[in-house]
């Protein structure tokens, strides 16, 4: 039953891509609202319009931005810009 309801919500969702060939989207965690738009590319990730190894210089925080990237081994297939706002680092990885 349950996983009828999943396939269900899946099909439903409908993918939106602007003009750009962008797909937007927020994320919140903690106290840090994260809006994202990611489009094919080469692997440019920015936060904030910097690059985002130097918006998160701990190593812990950058293996989570890369890690839904390296599971579904889509690495480097996209640019990534968001920008972040709120909390802390640690918040906003």
């Amino acid at each position: 039953m349950e996983r009828q309801k999943q396939e269900e919500i899946a099909k439903a969702r409908v993918r939106q891509v602007d003009d750009n060939g962008r797909a937007y989207g927020t994320g919140r965690r903690k106290c840090s609202i994260a809006r994202v738009w990611i489009q094919p590319g080469e692997g440019n990730f920015t936060v904030n319009e910097k690059q985002f190894d130097v918006y998160f210089p701990m190593l812990d925080h950058r293996a989570a931005l890369l890690r839904p990237f390296s599971e579904t081994k889509t690495l480097g297939r996209f640019d990534i810009d968001c920008t972040v706002k709120g909390g802390g680092v640690s918040g906003e990885s």
